[in-house]
């Protein structure tokens, strides 16, 4: 049974339009003007957040807004008028009216991301200025300050105020100046810097069964755990000890769950000495022991 989504007044919300994915764990979104006028300077539409499911899949052949997207964390591929590209922390991409595109997450890492659309006469002017034409994507670095003006254009939206789509409108602006800023190349040091950064990540994810310290991961990746931190410390939300711990304890979650997993041999299989070692760490992220998340789950 589906629980309808309630306004903040308390009121019932209208059904999700049909282009709005159902394929999520949880969703934030807010919806401005669903039949916006297009010849208007810039008309936000809707935008919202969402953590998506593991068998999350989004595929259109068209799309009747401007949409800018922006994965804060997980891992997943990209496909824009048939040319296909991975998604990680601090993609950002656009689509619009004719571009084909599909969004498919990683199952064990799944995306979370923002969405915002809108449009207007002012729409294309804007995304070009930030080259992210309709079918573009790029990657930014310190990507918490794109998060940031996300979860502002969250606020508005969902105050539902008589000011909300002038701020809303506002931000779209902000939003894309600072994407231009961010987005990094691939040929300076900075954006070498920055790959590096994001291709680290990646292997913490994937390797997180079996990796047990950062000195350990660096060591294989190539770096000093030196430059990892100064990485982390850069263009990241934690240090990279709180990344892999982070990424083994949502593995531990998954095994004591899905694959129904005791929690010594949880402990085992992720190479910890002992359960209770193996406790203190879940709990350290989780904010729960294990036995008292199995319980919940």
């Amino acid at each position: 049974m589906t629980t309808p989504q309630l306004h903040p007044s308390g009121r019932p919300r209208q059904p999700l339009p049909a282009f709005v994915s159902r394929q999520v764990v949880t969703a934030r979104r807010y919806f401005l003007d669903l039949r916006p006028a297009h010849r208007g300077p810039l008309t936000v539409v809707c935008g919202g957040e969402e953590q998506v499911r593991g068998d999350y899949l989004v595929a259109r052949d068209d799309f009747p807004y401007c949409c800018v997207e922006f994965v804060a964390a997980g891992r997943g591929t990209l496909s824009l008028d048939g040319s296909v590209t991975p998604l990680a922390t601090g993609s950002v991409f656009s689509y619009g009216p004719g571009i084909a595109h599909a969004i498919h997450t990683d199952r064990r890492h799944r995306l979370r991301k923002y969405y915002v659309d809108f449009v207007g006469r002012d729409a294309a002017r804007l995304l070009r200025a930030a080259r992210l034409t309709p079918g573009s994507h790029a990657t930014v670095g310190r990507p918490r300050e794109i998060r940031a003006i996300f979860d502002l254009l969250q606020q508005c939206g969902l105050a539902h105020s008589t000011h909300s789509q002038a701020l809303c409108s506002q931000l779209i602006g902000v939003l894309l100046t600072k994407i231009q800023e961010l987005a990094q190349p691939t040929d300076t040091p900075d954006g070498v810097a920055f790959s590096t950064f994001v291709r680290f990540q990646q292997f913490l994810a994937k390797d997180r069964e079996r990796l047990v310290s950062i000195e350990q991961a660096a060591g294989e990746f190539g770096i000093s755990t030196a430059y990892a931190c100064r990485l982390f410390r850069r263009y990241g939300t934690t240090s990279p000890y709180q990344e892999l711990l982070r990424q083994r304890m949502t593995l531990a979650a998954d095994l004591l769950t899905h694959e129904g997993l005791q929690v010594q041999q949880a402990a085992a299989r992720l190479g910890f000495t002992d359960a209770a070692q193996f406790s203190r760490a879940f709990k350290r992220v989780a904010g729960v022991s294990p036995s008292a998340f199995q319980r919940r789950a």
